[in-house]
């Protein structure tokens, strides 16, 4: 089975290596990826004893895995922790919230053969820890091969990727097979899994580690100095746009061009998933005469000047951000690609909107729709219609906020299910 996977492996690396040449010598960011990735890259803190490999793939799962990394910190004080992820903000996001914990943060090996079996051999875990989804047929191969054991915990499988999974379910029951535990969020999560493969018996359902993050507390004063620090004036109405992504942001401003007739003191701030793209939208607005700064360029405003539209061009702010809100649109929903974490805001007690894409959040959508902690809308004119009445009635945005706040609170606990998981295999 894994010979066959590298022949095609290879077919599909000599088929686009004109393309890799390409990026690789045009974008300078990506080069430094791409080589580390291939398993050259050296590690300045290599921990003395075998270590507990945490794996995050991207900004989400690093989030999701924080608290998990920090018990698994206090529990064994004496074992070190390292932790890889696949992308360069998500190694940023690492460096910030896990530099103390763990004794190095590194990037994960494409599933090559050799870089993979150089990078395990190097660390040589005692245990590897895979958050959510990542999962490479070579690499748990080498797992498997050195008798290391491979959890998989906070796991999921979208009905898109249930969808995908079920055309190669012999592909996927044999990489399942050499997994030694799956700790899944949901009931519907774990039948997945059976149902594409996974042996029954290694799957737990132990919940989303994701309302385990400790929540962003703000004083009222902390909340007002965070707005004025931005050029947000008392009083002033504030819509926040977390994680948007391309067309999204097209909506956002018809919405707000609309809403600023009956609020002419409402302030947008727009929070791109990727910052790389504020100076586009930036100038998207530019055309629109709308008084759009970066966030960046604050500081280097005139003192009278008021934004209309803040474009936050840095990383690691959003949960900080969603605090100053009046009400939030969780992005990544508008246009079909699944949505982004909407647990973040309502653990700040906001009241939440998101368009009809959630399929990578799906659980989480139904309960705080469910509960009346969000509103999941259609399509523009839908989004709209319901920014108009929350923005109206701060009583009805509140209690919607409290309510999201229920949903987060009931659903905590999932960190401490997984840990038992994991205590078996250390």
């Amino acid at each position: 089975m894994i010979t066959f996977y590298n022949i095609f492996l290879l077919m599909g690396i000599v088929l686009s290596l004109p393309v890799i040449v390409v990026k690789v010598l045009t974008d300078k960011k990506k080069a430094r990826l791409f080589f580390r990735r291939l398993g050259v890259q050296g590690f300045a803190h290599r921990p003395a004893t075998r270590p507990v490999w945490v794996h995050a793939l991207s900004v989400g799962e690093v989030l999701a895995s924080a608290p998990l990394v920090k018990k698994i910190c206090k529990l064994w004080p004496g074992l070190p922790v390292v932790l890889s992820v696949s992308t360069a903000t998500a190694h940023e996001v690492a460096e910030r919230l896990l530099d103390k914990d763990v004794t190095c943060i590194f990037f994960f090996p494409y599933d090559l053969p050799w870089s993979v079996r150089r990078i395990v051999r190097s660390i040589n875990p005692a245990i590897f820890i895979l958050i959510e989804s990542d999962i490479w047929p070579n690499f748990i191969y080498e797992m498997n091969r050195r008798h290391i054991p491979f959890v998989l915990v906070n796991g999921r499988i979208s009905p898109r990727s249930f969808s995908g999974y079920r055309w190669v379910s012999f592909f996927i029951r044999h990489m399942f097979s050499n997994v030694s535990s799956i700790c899944t969020q949901t009931e519907m999560d774990a039948k997945r899994f059976v149902a594409v493969g996974a042996p029954p018996e290694k799957i737990q359902i132990t919940g989303n580690m994701k309302f385990d993050q400790p929540p962003v507390f703000a004083s009222r004063e902390e909340i007002h100095q965070w707005r004025a620090s931005i050029g947000i004036t008392p009083g002033a109405k504030v819509l926040l746009a977390g994680s948007t992504h391309e067309g999204e942001e097209a909506v956002l401003l018809r919405c707000f061009g609309a809403l600023k007739r009956k609020f002419p003191d409402l302030v947008l701030v727009l929070v791109p998933r990727d910052p790389g793209r504020a100076e586009r939208i930036q100038k998207m607005l530019g055309q629109t005469g709308c008084v759009a700064p970066l966030k960046t360029q604050l500081a280097k405003m005139a003192v009278r000047t008021v934004p209309e539209v803040i474009i936050v061009d840095t990383i690691g702010e959003l949960r900080r951000l969603y605090a100053i809100a009046d009400v939030v649109f969780v992005g990544k929903s508008l246009v079909d690609l699944g949505g982004q974490n909407p647990l973040e805001p309502a653990a700040l007690k906001k009241a939440i909107l998101f368009g009809p894409h959630m399929f990578n959040f799906q659980p989480i959508a139904e309960q705080l729709v469910q509960q009346g902690g969000a509103l999941q809308v259609a399509n523009e004119e839908d989004l709209l219609h319901q920014l108009r009445i929350l923005l109206d009635d701060a009583d009805r945005s509140a209690a919607m906020g409290m309510e999201a706040y229920k949903v987060f609170q009931m659903n905590r606990g999932a960190v401490d299910k997984t840990l038992k998981v994991i205590q078996e295999f250390v």
